[in-house]
């Protein structure tokens, strides 16, 4: 029996010292990422003296050190080393290039320094240490997303995960924004809020001037929190959980599948790749495309090509496809500058991406299923099941097609077949479409939106209010729920037992939940609204209350408002921006607690309605 108690004793023993190394692994790990954080913070953000570059240089190199020394002994206590190794592919390469940086680190800098003089020693060491500083971030932010725990909780709801992960971000953005680097002459705390509320949120509102009050630094940050913010938090999370550190829990999966509309829950992996990768895609295609076009014109014409044509090019797709709607030229899409490029051309591909971006990802899977199909029946490939296009894309299309086409035939009339608007170079029906396509959720204009007709301004409001589609980088009500509230429509008008579509039957929970969205959104707007109103009774209620369905939707569109509005207002259309882009629903269900249904039902009542 004695040996037996010293084999128990002696694994007792081993279990807490191996529990009191990894704590004290996670606390080094913990120190580590706060170093690098405020390395990469101070370096980034703040001019730095040569002096001060050689202590950041010195500090980087301990923390690099300290993380790899930790990293080392995790995998000397693993008892299958390799097993553990190949679940952590990524975090192992991260390792060797931080190990090759702090061999060959100093070699490469006095290679460039050499072969490239004019970059500037400054410059070189500010790289490299952004680089290293950036790479151990994305390890240890790799392994925060390897041990969350936040979903495997009954009490954080994925609304409520989504929440705190987009102001988390909108936190790191505002105090971004707030370092030297990112501003000219410096910008307040509201305002840096505000900017980075709208990058988060894909507005495109502006209180702060990115041309001339941002520098190309400030620029950058925007753009990072363009696309984070279009992409969601949540799906850039599951992403690289999945894809980069082995898999994620199945509460993390259900989580997505409830904000990504998906119906198999093991294709959950396969939906976020190919979201990522289309999204980088089309953004790539979209950037050349835009850089290719924006060199058509006379340098000399043009800003654009006389700076930094890649630039504008990149801002500019990005900014399209998650239907951001903001534009480094100081008056959006109406500045001359764009009439000495391709102007036509760049408009084109721009709405092209707005579209792409607001069209909704399960619809975009649904038709690349589709074609491909297609294809391997051209090819003479048998398939047990050939995908249909879904009803659910079905009715996507036909309302996008509906308002886009719509739309644009009715701003003409509106705007310029009374001769109220003035479309410039573009031609009226190319002004219109543009706008059609760009207000309900882009907020680009190519118009003047401070001068449009009346008639122009409430089709426009409605436009905006509807917004893309589900599971899109565009925000609004949506389209769905725009088509299932006219779908519910006719089956009263009509006296029909259900809500049809194509063929199908649309079920009352559906119904039910797109009447929520339009009250709730329709409320929100209001409420918003009265309060800009109560807050600023001098401007026009008319652009107040425009300010709030563009600030509730995420379209970003203004009539010159914006500027005039105070502190309070800012924090009004702060929340209004945050809760349009979670949506007004989902933001009221994070925080409801639902109770189990009753085991029984009450009396039927009948209620007048005229």
């Amino acid at each position: 029996m004695l040996p037996a108690r010293n084999a128990t004793s002696t694994k007792r023993t081993d279990s807490r010292s191996r529990a009191v190394v990894f704590f004290l692994l996670n606390t080094l790990l913990v120190l580590c990422s706060v170093a690098a954080l405020a390395l990469f913070v101070l370096v980034a953000g703040w001019p730095l003296e040569p002096e001060t570059h050689q202590l950041v240089r010195i500090a980087t190199g301990l923390v690099l050190k300290l993380f790899v020394f930790q990293e080392a002994c995790r995998m000397w206590l693993q008892r299958h080393r390799m097993t553990w190794l190949k679940t952590r592919r990524l975090e192992a390469g991260l390792c060797m290039l931080i190990v090759l940086e702090m061999i060959l680190g100093p070699r490469l800098h006095g290679w460039l320094n050499h072969h490239f003089p004019d970059i500037g020693s400054g410059t070189l060491t500010l790289f490299i240490l952004a680089a290293s500083q950036l790479t151990l971030l994305a390890l240890i932010c790799l392994r925060a997303l390897r041990r969350n725990r936040l979903l495997a909780t009954r009490r954080l709801t994925p609304g409520m995960a989504l929440i705190l992960s987009f102001a988390v971000l909108i936190l790191i953005g505002t105090l971004m924004l707030k370092t030297p680097r990112a501003t000219t002459q410096g910008i307040g705390w509201i305002d840096a809020l505000f900017t980075a509320t709208s990058s988060v949120c894909v507005t495109g509102f502006g209180t702060v001037d990115i041309t001339t009050q941002l520098t190309r630094y400030g620029q950058w940050i925007v753009l990072g929190l363009v696309q984070t913010g279009g992409l969601g938090i949540m799906t850039l999370t599951y992403f690289f959980a999945h894809f980069l550190t082995g898999g994620v829990s199945l509460r993390n999966r259900i989580a997505l599948q409830n904000l990504l509309s998906e119906d198999n829950l093991g294709q959950i992996g396969t939906v976020l790749g190919m979201i990522v990768g289309f999204t980088l895609t089309v953004e790539l295609a979209g950037a050349v495309a835009i850089w290719l076009l924006a060199g058509q014109g006379s340098a000399a014409a043009t800003p654009i090509v006389a700076g930094d044509r890649a630039f504008f090019a990149l801002f500019h797709a990005v900014s399209a496809f998650c239907n951001a709607g903001i534009s480094t030229l100081p008056g959006n899409l109406t500045d001359p500058a764009l009439a000495g490029i391709g102007m036509k051309g760049v408009l084109v591909v721009i709405m092209l991406l707005v579209v792409a971006g607001g069209i909704g990802f399960p619809v975009i899977r649904n038709l690349h299923e589709v074609v491909i199909a297609r294809i391997r029946q051209r090819l003479g490939l048998r398939l047990a099941t050939p995908p249909r296009i879904t009803t659910n894309s079905r009715v996507v299309l036909v309302t996008t097609a509906v308002l886009l086409a719509g739309g644009a035939v009715l701003i003409y009339i509106t705007e310029f077949a009374t001769g109220n608007g003035d479309p410039g170079a573009l031609g009226p029906w190319m002004a219109a479409i543009f706008h059609s396509v760009a207000v309900r959720s882009a907020g680009f204009n190519v118009i003047d939106t401070a001068n449009l007709a009346p008639a122009t301004v409430i089709l426009t409001m409605f436009l905006m209010f509807v917004g893309g589609s589900p599971s899109s980088t565009a925000g609004g009500i949506k389209t769905s729920t725009l088509a299932v509230a006219v779908l519910a429509l006719r089956r009263v008008l009509l006296g029909r037992p259900e809500i049809e579509a194509f063929g199908r039957r649309i079920s009352d929970d559906i119904a039910n939940r797109a009447l929520a969205v339009l009250l709730l959104a329709g409320a929100f707007v209001t409420l918003v609204a009265t309060t800009l109103c109560v807050l600023h009774p001098e401007l026009p209620a008319l652009d107040l209350l425009f300010e709030a369905v563009a600030a509730v939707s995420t379209a970003g569109l203004a009539r010159g408002v914006t500027s005039q509005l105070g502190d309070p207002a800012k924090l009004v259309m702060i929340v209004a921006m945050f809760v349009g882009r979670i949506g007004v629903l989902m933001f009221l269900l994070s925080f409801i607690r639902r109770r189990d249904h009753k085991g029984y039902r009450y009396p039927g009542a009948t209620i007048v309605i005229t």
